[in-house]
């Protein structure tokens, strides 16, 4: 399977399925330090979301698999979603929190490292699976966000200021000479 399509489909089934348990999900027309989607859990003043970033992973055709972050995306409002297709069971699911990525890894490229086989990945990787418990966390993650952390990535501001010219005064005396 094409990468970016399995990238497609992990995207359209998180959204969905955050959607289907009451959670906004936006998809920017940008992408800033790994945000695929903004996950947001009411939409009113002083709202709060936290940053996701999705994975697609196939198992159908390897038998292993990785996923690497860059240490710079992982703040206190990020969060990446692993969606694995694998052979004899139904894509799966899994959401790691900032702390937990941050547990993963570190490799010589500045980044956080997962892997996980066609053999291992239902043991090593079910503390993670998204469950109704873990979306209730999810829930609670947003709704304690510290936006102003988070803004400051997202916004940028300009101030324009002027001066005015300097004026100058010019006096001279011209003297008659012979």
């Amino acid at each position: 399977m094409d990468t970016s399509q399995l990238e497609h489909e992990a995207e359209d089934y998180i959204s969905s399925y955050l959607n289907r348990r009451h959670l906004l999900i936006a998809k920017p027309k940008f992408d800033v330090i790994g945000t695929d989607l903004l996950a947001f859990a009411e939409m009113s003043d002083g709202v709060k979301f936290c940053r996701i970033q999705c994975k697609g992973r196939s198992l159908l055709n390897s038998d292993n698999s990785n996923v690497h972050i860059p240490v710079d995306y992982v703040t206190d409002g990020f969060i990446v979603f692993l969606y694995i297709d694998a052979p004899l069971v139904e894509p799966q699911l899994y959401m790691f929190f900032p702390n937990e990525v941050r547990q993963w890894n570190l490799n010589n490229k500045n980044n956080y490292a997962l892997t996980f086989s066609k053999n291992n990945f239902e043991s090593k990787l079910s503390p993670y699976k998204v469950t109704d418990l873990k979306i209730k966390a999810f829930k609670l993650f947003i709704e304690k966000a510290n936006v102003s952390g988070e803004f400051k990535n997202l916004v940028l501001s300009e101030i324009n200021f002027s001066i005015p010219a300097p004026v100058f005064s010019i006096k001279a005396t011209v003297t008659g000479g012979e």
